[in-house]
C-alpha cells in the first residue's frame, strides 16, 4: 500500500477525522504503517479506547479503497492527497486539513495563491445577488481565484461572476461529487470546469450533504483563501460559521453593507461594527488582499534574516478594546478571567474579543482561551 492509498482509505472511514489520522501518522511514521499496526499499538495513540482501537483495526481490513480509486478514475476525478503538489498550500496549514480532495476539473486551479472567498446567505436579495456576481467577476478578472461553497444565493452568484470573467473559481461541496448539491447547479458545474475551474470535496463517493457536512465544508472555503468577503448574511447563519473559522485560521474578514433594515445584511453590519473591513468596491478588497500579501512577504524576508520582527499594520483601538486586550496576559487568558480583569460586562467582552480577532490581534483556542497575536 502506498502512502497516498493509505490516506484515501483513511479518509473513507467514518468516525475518524483528519486530526486523528495525522496524529496516528506522526506516531507510526506514515499513514501506510497504520494498516500494519496492532490494536494495542493503536490504543497507545491519544484519543483511542480499547473498543475504538479494535473497531478501527477491524475496519482497516475491509475499507474498499481500491474500488474508490478505480471509480474516481472512471469518472475522471483527481484524488489529491495532503502530500501532493496540487494540494493548496494555505489549506495544508489549518488545524484540521482534509486528508484528500476529490477534484472534478483542473487540479491546478487549487494552486492559485491569490484566492478570495465570497460567501453569504442562500436567501439573497436582488441587491445581494448582483453584488456577489459583480465582485466575483471583478476579482476573477483581476487574476484572483474566487472560492465559495456552490450553495444557492450568494455562493452561486460569485461563481457565475468568475465564470463570466473567464477566470478561475473553485466550488467546495458539502457532499460527494456524485451527490452534487444543489442539483440545479449540475449544468453550471460543467461550465466551471470548462473555464479551468474545479468542483471539489473531501467526501468519498456516496456521501449526501447534511447539516454536519456543511460546517466542515466551510473550513475548506476559508482555509483556501487569503481573505473572506461576506456579501449578505443574517446574524445567525452558516456564513457566520465560516467567518468564525476564517478568524481561527487568521484570515482577513471583509463585509459589504446593505440596507439598515435588511435582515439578510444584519450579520454584515455586525461584522463591520466589530472591525471587519467595510467594502464598497473591488478596490477595497484588492487593497486588503495586497496588504496581506505584502505582510506575508515581509515576514518571510525577516525570517530569512534571522529576526523575530514581523510586519504589523497599525490598528486603532477604542479604550474598551485596549482594556480587554490588556486584560489578556502574555501567556493567554480564559474569557471569564478577561471579564473579571477588564471590569466590563461579559456580553461586552465577548463582542470585543470577536472584534480583536477580526483585527488579527487575538486568537481563540479551545474552551474560550485567548492569546495575543501581537502588541497593540
Amino acid at each position: 500500500m502506498t502512502e497516498k492509498e493509505a490516506l484515501i482509505a483513511l479518509n473513507m472511514m467514518p468516525g475518524i477525522g483528519s486530526v486523528t489520522v495525522l496524529r496516528m501518522r506522526e506516531s507510526f511514521g506514515s499513514a501506510a504503517a497504520v494498516f500494519e499496526a496492532e490494536p494495542e499499538d493503536i490504543r497507545a495513540v491519544r484519543g483511542f479506547s480499547n473498543v475504538r482501537a479494535r473497531n478501527l483495526y477491524d475496519a482497516l481490513r475491509t475499507v474498499p479503497f481500491k474500488e474508490e480509486i478505480a471509480r474516481a478514475d472512471r469518472k475522471d476525478i483527481s484524488l489529491v492527497s495532503i502530500d501532493d503538489d496540487f494540494y493548496p498550500a494555505l489549506l495544508r496549514e489549518i488545524a484540521d486539513p482534509p486528508l484528500v480532495l476529490y477534484v472534478a476539473g483542473d487540479p491546478a486551479a487549487l494552486c492559485v495563491k491569490d484566492g478570495c472567498a465570497i460567501i453569504g446567505t442562500r436567501h439573497a436579495s436582488l441587491y445581494g445577488r448582483e453584488t456577489a456576481r459583480k465582485f466575483g467577476y471583478q476579482l476573477a478578472a483581476a487574476g484572483y481565484a474566487v472560492i465559495s461553497g456552490f450553495a444557492r444565493g450568494i455562493d452561486t452568484e460569485a461563481h457565475v461572476g468568475a465564470v463570466q470573467a473567464n477566470g478561475t473559481t473553485v466550488a467546495v461541496l458539502g457532499g460527494a461529487l456524485d451527490k452534487l448539491y444543489p442539483r440545479e447547479n449540475a449544468k453550471f458545474a460543467g461550465e466551471v470546469i470548462a473555464k479551468g475551474g474545479a468542483i471539489i470535496t473531501e467526501y468519498p463517493f456516496g456521501r449526501q450533504a447534511d447539516r454536519q457536512s456543511f460546517p466542515q465544508r466551510n473550513r475548506i472555503v476559508s482555509g483556501m483563501s487569503r481573505g473572506v468577503l461576506v456579501v449578505e448574511s443574517p446574524d445567525r447563519s452558516g456564513t457566520m460559521i465560516t467567518v468564525a473559522q476564517a478568524l481561527e485560521q487568521g484570515r482577513s474578514v471583509m463585509a459589504v453593507p446593505g440596507r439598515i433594515d435588511s435582515r439578510v445584511s444584519s450579520g454584515c453590519h455586525r461584522l463591520i461594527r466589530e472591525g471587519a473591513r467595510l467594502v464598497t468596491s473591488v478596490d477595497d478588497v484588492l487593497e486588503e488582499l495586497q496588504d496581506l500579501f505584502a505582510a506575508a512577504r515581509y515576514e518571510k524576508d525577516e525570517e530569512k534574516r534571522g529576526t523575530a520582527e514581523s510586519a504589523e499594520k497599525k490598528v486603532v483601538l477604542t479604550p474598551e478594546e485596549r482594556m480587554v486586550y490588556s486584560a489578556i496576559s502574555e501567556e493567554g487568558s480564559y474569557a471569564d478571567t478577561v471579564v473579571r480583569a477588564s471590569g466590563l460586562a461579559a456580553g461586552k467582552v465577548n463582542a470585543i474579543l470577536v472584534g480583536l480577532r477580526i483585527k488579527r490581534l487575538v486568537k481563540a483556542g479551545p474552551g474560550g482561551f485567548f492569546q495575543r497575536l501581537k502588541s497593540s
